[in-house]
């Protein structure tokens, strides 16, 4: 009995839907009107089941796209990295690039100037010891390419570098000017002063990387001022460097008793700290 009145009440909301949605059907084809009682029934119940099922439906759609957009978010990012280290890489290139086109400018230029007073031999620095940084390094030219012992070796500039000292068939081992132990050292001149005194140029034992010059001879009473920021050159007085090849400038004048000028501290004008190129070098019309 109380399913037959439960079933009972079914057919009955069923059939009160139906004749609802029936009366709302017949009367939703006229516009520019208040609804009926059975429009507005209906149409509350559409609202409320679209409701139940919109919100969550809804949430669900928009975690989807959230999941898809940081997805993409993260390959756009993965992309953006990318091209930034390929950005970085070419930028390093080019920056070699430049730098290594400076140095060749800067050799042509000081091979025309001397063209006709220097034989030069361009070469490449290969090795050069940490332990020995102030003392030697090694080029990769040698006999087979003219070089000798006892030849100078220059800057892209021309500014003085060192002597080669030993010599295989295709590198050879030079000694640079700023080595503690290069032997009798490098004869020298002040051009820039008008007394023009000379010296000899060695390294420096108490400030390594620079170099002393001794003064030859006695320079009585004058000041500093006319020696400090003064160009120092080979005098060519020697077999081994020609005259004018540019060492240093001056930057200190120690004096002895009577005000006279002892000696002197020179800054390399050669960039010894980041030689890669180099020229091996010899007067015109002088045996190889």
């Amino acid at each position: 009995m109380s399913r037959y009145l439960t079933s009972r009440r079914l057919f009955l909301i069923l059939g009160s839907l139906i004749v609802l949605m029936i009366i709302a059907g017949l009367t939703l084809s006229q516009t520019g009107r208040r609804a009926t009682f059975p429009e507005r029934v209906l149409m509350d119940i559409q609202s409320a089941v679209s409701g139940v099922v919109y919100r969550p439906v809804s949430k669900l759609t928009g975690f989807f796209a959230g999941l898809t957009d940081l997805r993409q978010m993260y390959e756009e990012n993965a992309a953006l990295k990318q091209e930034m280290e390929n950005y970085q890489a070419l930028r390093a290139e080019l920056a070699d690039a430049q730098a290594e086109n400076q140095r060749l400018q800067t050799m042509l230029h000081f091979y025309r100037k001397t063209v006709n007073q220097l034989h030069e031999i361009p070469a490449v620095v290969v090795g050069r010891e940490p332990s020995q940084w102030n003392s030697s390094l090694t080029i990769d030219v040698g006999t087979a390419n003219g070089v000798q012992p006892n030849m100078a070796v220059v800057a892209p500039d021309g500014s003085l570098v060192g002597r080669v000292d030993t010599v295989s068939s295709h590198s050879a081992r030079v000694v640079l000017i700023t080595d503690t132990e290069l032997g009798d050292g490098v004869s020298a001149l002040v051009e820039a002063s008008h007394m023009q005194p000379f010296g000899v140029v060695t390294g420096s034992t108490t400030n390594p990387g620079e170099l002393d010059l001794d003064f030859l001879g006695q320079i009585i009473q004058l000041p500093s001022s006319q020696l400090v920021g003064d160009e120092v050159v080979t005098s060519g007085l020697g077999d081994v460097f020609p005259r004018g090849l540019v060492i240093g400038t001056i930057t200190k004048v120690v004096y002895g008793a009577h005000n006279t000028a002892k000696s002197a501290i020179v800054q390399p004008s050669a960039q010894m700290d980041f030689l890669q190129d180099v020229f091996v070098v010899r007067e015109q019309g002088s045996s190889p």
